[in-house]
């Protein structure tokens, strides 16, 4: 799980996660069209957001991301008896 501010974070956290490669200097198994694919594809809706790899239904060994957003951690906490709103 991570939290994410900006473009910048998600790419650095999906290069690691994913491509097991920093964002600078480190060479992977893929092509950069792919990665750069894949992280367009992949990128969450809005920042900041909270990032979590799941494993994908039905494909042991292959995850994917998924993102929590502001207005859900709100309703959670709301939910949790945190009496603030958004």
């Amino acid at each position: 799980m991570k939290f994410i501010n900006n473009e910048f974070e998600y790419r650095s956290w999906i290069m690691g996660e994913i491509f097991q490669a920093s964002v600078v200097g480190e060479t992977t198994d893929f092509a950069d069209q792919e990665i750069d694919d894949f992280i367009f594809d992949a990128r969450p809706v809005a920042y900041p957001c909270i990032a979590v790899m799941i494993q994908t239904p039905g494909q042991p060994g292959v995850c994917e991301p998924r993102f929590v957003y502001k207005e859900q951690v709100f309703e959670w906490a709301h939910q949790m008896g945190f009496g603030f709103d958004s």
